[in-house]
């Protein structure tokens, strides 16, 4: 062995033992993730290894005289690549070999950003894992940022209440069109966009407001933010802030995206804006949805019942996107959305979100009426059974898998529960621990909130929910009335039946 290979050898492995540190674990342990995770890129991108790349840039011996030293198979056939491309329903054959070739420093990129989002590596954890493979590969770049072309430079846009930066929502798209239009051929995507708003601190009245897209189809990318806002208050007029958002939808709506590197148009489909209630009502330009017309999906009239808007069971008119843009009901707006300019149903392209509307809104308001109804003694109601139910939920906890984020807290901690704690209790602790428990009217009553959200919830089967399991939502309100009055009829319970 010469003592340039050595010296190589004995950089390659000064690096390992350096990265297996940064990533707080030992070199043997390192290396296996590292070819684990290698195997499965080159398994789904059909690229060449990692190692081929180092060679490349570290030597220059002739490929002829080490042809040894190179894996017998580099890159699958063309073959062997379509018949796997054909396996995959949402892509189409495409001939790889015929499309424009990449550099190695664009391979060594993506295998980097598979990497990071693979791991979930913060940017100060990458920067350190970059620098240590720089003496591998001494052609990559000092930092991740280079990588996932994060936008350096961003003009402030002062509004009315606050400053808004708009980082841009082509740029996060075209990273993503281009990286899939290498293994798989499609014409269009699907775009999620969430508005809501976070407190900086309980002491402060500092308020941030992030815009936040995602792509939903052909595939499911990860969570990337447009702009953001910051001020003493929230947003005056919602319309200065997604103005730049909304030009950019427009757009790409009427021209598609352009990929400029494979010389194709991809169509672009605003499929959902979800926000919350309150923040939907800011979007849209309407009232809140604690006003007398503040349902967004029925003009039904509420009434006020000890200090709480309380909406009536019924059979309402349901908005559309025609009455909606013709403010046929007028006192439900308060002006014109920018969002009325794209091409988009008013009324369906707003869901209601499950999180705020069912898991920290039904789901506490019950829990919240039973320990109530326990401190009266009323509905055969007693601390006893809620000190029952926390210890029922205690011995769950011990025993819940790993599956679930978080596991259920006590009723004791309700004001804090989150909203995995919340899905958790409804969907799986709550059927079965309460069954002897609560009082059979009130549990026959939950249980037909559980298996209605359990259904919707489902990944298979929220597309076979049948008219039989939207009655059941319907008989869960009724006997909801009968069992906690009218007053306790809120937006979030009046909302299960549109």
């Amino acid at each position: 062995m010469s003592l340039c290979e050595f010296s190589d050898r004995a950089r390659r492995r000064r690096a390992t033992v350096n990265l297996s540190r940064v990533l707080g674990c030992h070199r043997t342990t390192y290396n296996r993730r590292w070819n684990k995770l290698r195997t499965d890129f080159l398994r789904r991108h059909d690229l060449l290894s990692f190692c081929n790349f180092a060679n490349e840039s570290t030597t220059t011996v002739d490929r002829e005289n080490n042809c040894h030293e190179i894996p017998s198979t580099v890159l699958p056939s063309t073959s062997c690549t379509n018949e796997r491309l054909l396996e995959d329903n949402e892509c189409s054959t495409v001939d790889l070999p015929c499309q424009k070739p990449l550099s190695r420093k664009e391979k060594i990129n993506r295998i980097l950003m598979h990497l990071m989002t693979s791991t979930y590596l913060s940017i100060r954890d990458a920067d350190r894992v970059l620098n240590e493979f720089r003496l591998i590969v001494p052609d990559l770049p000092t930092s991740i940022r280079s990588i996932l072309r994060t936008c350096t430079s961003v003009q402030p846009k002062s509004i009315s209440s606050g400053v808004y930066y708009h980082l841009g929502l082509k740029t996060s798209l075209l990273r993503y069109v281009e990286l899939w239009l290498c293994t798989c051929d499609f014409d269009s995507l699907q775009l999620y966009i969430n508005v809501d708003g976070l407190s900086m601190s309980r002491s402060s009245s500092q308020h941030l407001w992030p815009v936040l897209g995602r792509i939903v189809a052909p595939r499911l990318s990860d969570v990337f933010m447009i702009g953001i806002y910051g001020g003493n208050t929230k947003p005056a007029q919602f319309n200065e802030i997604s103005a730049d958002t909304i030009s950019e939808i427009k757009e790409m709506t009427e021209t598609g995206l352009l990929s400029v590197r494979f010389n194709k148009y991809i169509a672009i489909k605003l499929s959902a804006v979800i926000c919350d209630a309150p923040a939907r009502s800011d979007v849209r330009y309407t009232v809140n949805h604690n006003a007398k017309v503040g349902c967004d999906r029925c003009v039904v009239n509420g009434r006020r019942l000890d200090g709480t808007m309380t909406f009536p069971n019924g059979e309402y008119t349901l908005r559309t996107d025609d009455t909606f843009r013709n403010q046929t009901q007028y006192i439900h707006h308060k002006g014109h959305s920018l969002f009325e300019s794209l091409p988009i149903d008013m009324i369906l392209t707003f869901p209601l979100d499950p999180m705020h509307m069912v898991y920290l809104g039904v789901t506490k308001k019950l829990v919240t009426l039973w320990i109530e109804l326990g401190h009266k003694r009323l509905k055969n109601m007693n601390s006893c059974v809620i000190r029952t139910i926390n210890k029922l939920i205690s011995r769950c906890v011990e025993s819940t898998p790993s599956d679930f984020p978080r596991k259920c807290r006590t009723l004791d901690y309700l004001s804090v529960w989150k909203a995995t704690e919340c899905r958790l209790f409804l969907l799986y602790l709550g059927p079965v621990i309460l069954q002897n428990i609560l009082p059979k009217p009130l549990y026959i009553n939950f249980k037909c909130l559980a298996l209605s959200m359990y259904l919707l919830a489902h990944p298979k089967f929220y597309n076979r929910v049948t008219e039989s399991d939207r009655m059941d939502l319907r008989n869960f309100l009724r006997e909801y009335e009968w069992c906690y009055r009218s007053e306790n009829l809120v937006y979030n319970v009046h909302s299960l039946q549109t």
